[in-house]
């Protein structure tokens, strides 16, 4: 059965609604002109004596006013893989501790630490003795396994967080958050110099 045959549950009736995207003049009030406007593709960023706006298909709302004064920073900033970045400095300190742990375990052995008399009923003192050496064998390759692992992880993340070609363009607003839209690294560069090139920013 074809998809669109199929009916959303709870849903009667619908009709898609086509959303124009707006210029920078139609969001201004009538004679009021930018002095700059640039695109993000999509989207677009817009400066007038009073405010920036930014527009954004898919943000909400999807236009943002911030008043000149209260722009603290104009950025265009990395985002691909910025959540998993935050796990990159717990990951290679767990990397360097679980190495040289494992490291310590492997080169620990029981039977050179723990002497076992020569004398009746002495065998099960030995067998502990060679069990806690194999765990302690064991545990220490998993370790240092896992601190390897944890290490190759968060160079990973850090290449990925470095030649990552998602960016956004940003506009900073001292503590509170900042306004960010989307937009390809050339893209967002480029408006960034258009901004600068009008004296913004």
């Amino acid at each position: 059965m074809a998809a669109d045959l199929v009916p959303e549950p709870g849903v009667v009736a619908a009709a898609d609604v086509d959303q124009q995207s707006p210029e920078p003049v139609d969001c201004l009030p009538p004679g009021e002109e930018p002095i700059v406007a640039v695109s993000l593709s999509p989207g677009w960023v817009a400066v007038t004596d009073r405010e920036f706006l930014m527009f954004h298909p898919e943000s909400d709302p999807a236009v943002t006013r911030v008043l000149r004064p209260n722009v603290t920073g104009i950025v265009v900033r990395r985002t691909g893989g910025r959540t998993l970045l935050g796990y990159t400095p717990k990951a290679t300190l767990y990397a360097l501790v679980a190495s040289a742990v494992g490291a310590l375990l492997l080169t620990l052995t029981p039977e050179n630490i723990i002497t076992v008399p020569d004398a009746p009923g002495s065998g099960q003192i030995e067998t502990i003795v060679q069990t806690l050496g194999w765990a302690m064998e064991l545990l220490g390759r998993v370790l240092v396994f896992s601190g390897i692992l944890a290490g190759l992880l968060a160079v990973v993340v850090l290449a990925h967080w470095l030649f990552s070609k998602e960016v956004s363009f940003v506009i900073e607003r001292g503590d509170a958050d900042p306004i960010e839209c989307p937009t390809t690294r050339s893209t967002g560069t480029r408006a960034l110099r258009e901004l600068k090139r009008k004296g913004i920013g």
